[in-house]
């Protein structure tokens, strides 16, 4: 049997339930489920708060996590203060490549839960990764020309796909009107010359 992890803030679960979470990459409800207890980390995600999941996490083939900032100080400003749960899950799950997230495997039934942790702080737990030379935080001041450019073309596919010019009830035009302000005039200006 295989051990597991799944981050979330939400407590006294005793089995996780197949959902179609916000920016999955599978369209269809699943459990998500990891074998590194640190990406699960990453997950314990205030969505009411931000009305998206967007972690910018790489996992280096050596299993190193690599946290990208797409904003100066991000990593603080999603996680500083946040506290949630890690639950553990046993079980045989085929590890899936269709889902993006090496380590990652899904469940399209629900997961019994065997033990769960609280985490206090979410954003010290992740910077004590980074002093044991597990976690390396790339900061946005430090980020090649070509990577903020990447930056720039999710963001705008972003609010393209969920229409956030036009959708003033979408959880997460707020969080993207504040954190990416050039990139949404770009996008009200392709809108508005329907190029966007």
């Amino acid at each position: 049997m295989m051990k597991y992890y799944h981050g979330s803030v939400i407590q006294g679960l005793t089995e996780l339930q197949p959902r179609l979470p916000i920016g999955a990459h599978l369209q269809e409800p699943r459990v998500y489920l990891t074998s590194s207890r640190q990406l699960a980390l990453h997950y314990i995600w205030d969505t009411n708060r931000f009305g998206v999941k967007m972690p910018m996490l790489d996992i280096r083939e050596d299993g190193v996590l690599v946290f990208q900032e797409m904003f100066s100080g991000a990593l603080e400003y999603f996680y500083k203060g946040v506290s949630g749960y890690i639950y553990h899950c046993e079980g045989e799950y085929p590890e899936s490549t269709d889902n993006g997230v090496p380590t990652c495997v899904t469940s399209r039934e629900a997961v019994p839960v065997t033990d769960c942790e609280y985490i206090d702080d979410v954003y010290e737990h992740i910077l004590g990764y980074e002093k044991q030379g597990k976690f390396v935080y790339e900061h946005y001041e430090d980020l090649p020309q070509w990577r903020i450019d990447v930056i720039r073309g999710h963001i705008i596919r972003f609010i393209q796909r969920n229409d956030l010019v036009n959708d003033t009830a979408h959880m997460s035009r707020r969080f993207i009107r504040e954190k990416f302000p050039q990139y949404w005039a770009e996008a009200e200006v392709l809108q508005r010359f329907h190029l966007l």
